[in-house]
């Protein structure tokens, strides 16, 4: 049979593999991977490192398009202290938003949220000024743009991706970091007979694609609406859409729960494994349901600020007081 296609690259023969194993434990022992930067949950997670998938379930409103901005900057700022800001960087996939919408998270800062700049009250000589700066932070984005409008573009399936990200490094000479992915269910797929086929395939796909590209992969999965109906409102792996594929395939997949979007106002203060947190709009609560590699499910209650993007530990001593989560600047 004769083909183009290169199989000979699947195959490890004894010998390579064990040089390739070496090189594998030195990159190991050389890169801190990815984590979240927060101690409380970076000492029992085990860093995001190339071909790993992370998914991240939650219902809407409840933090993963936030998380994943969240770490894209965090990413970006780490390879700009590394100098490598030129030659790596974070690459952000969105169905879900416009390219400009997306943006907006990544110009929020002390001065104005991403509320303030979606409302339109953002100064325009500001806005201009954070442009040009923004012109240096390794974060690109792909998906359609409004400023695009129009204009003739292929549909976005894993495969057309694949071949953005190739674009990248062929004509800018930028190789992926951090590949992020929102969200799960609205990724197409190429040939799928149907629905269930298409979101059961997704998982394999970006899998698969962050092993050919060579870094971690994080996407969001939305939970379904009986996530709404439990007093704990956290989701379990069984709330995603076609979860046991996400489960089979996933490194670790992490919940989310931002209590102040499901409970009435003046509701009691959230009790998890025997502290209390009072619900305001920057309590998200975090939780590990699946970690390869080592056992554990944890739970943390985090300070979460979408507007600017801030994640951190709570004050646990002061979790019940009224103004318990201040703005970490």
């Amino acid at each position: 049979m004769v083909t183009d296609t290169d199989y000979r690259v699947l195959v490890h023969t004894p010998a390579e593999l064990a040089t390739e194993y070496v090189a594998w434990a030195e990159r190991l022992k050389e890169d801190p991977g990815i984590s979240f930067g927060v101690p409380a949950i970076d000492e029992r997670v085990i860093p995001m490192r190339a071909g790993d998938l992370v998914s991240i379930i939650g219902r809407p409103g409840h933090g993963k398009s936030s998380l994943l901005a969240y770490f894209a900057r965090e990413q970006a700022k780490k390879l700009e202290a590394a100098g490598e800001a030129e030659t790596r960087a974070v690459v952000y996939v969105t169905w879900e938003q416009s390219a400009e919408e997306l943006e907006a998270f990544f110009q929020a800062n002390e001065e104005y949220s991403v509320t303030d700049i979606m409302w339109g009250r953002a100064d325009l000589d500001v806005v201009r000024a954070n442009s040009v700066k923004r012109g240096n932070v390794p974060i690109w984005i792909i998906g359609h743009g409004i400023g695009r409008a129009g204009q003739k573009a292929p549909r976005m399936t894993p495969d057309v991706v694949l071949g953005a990200i190739e674009t990248m490094e062929n004509d800018f000479g930028v190789q992926p970091s951090l590949l992020l992915f929102d969200y799960m269910q609205l990724i197409p797929v190429t040939h799928a007979r149907d629905r269930v086929q298409q979101v059961t395939e997704v998982p394999h796909l970006i899998k698969e694609l962050a092993l050919r590209v060579g870094a971690p992969a994080i996407v969001g999965v939305q939970a379904g609406r009986d996530v709404d109906d439990r007093v704990s409102k956290i989701p379990e792996l069984r709330h995603a859409q076609w979860a046991s594929s996400i489960e089979q395939t996933s490194d670790k997949v992490f919940a989310l729960w931002r209590p102040w979007q499901t409970e009435p106002p003046d509701s009691a203060p959230v009790e998890l494994e025997g502290k209390s947190y009072v619900v305001n709009e920057q309590l998200l609560i975090i939780r590990m349901l699946k970690q390869r590699g080592d056992s554990g499910r944890w739970t943390w209650a985090m300070y979460f600020h979408p507007a600017y993007l801030k994640l951190a530990e709570l004050e646990i001593r002061n979790a019940t007081a009224p103004d318990a989560y201040p703005l970490p600047y």
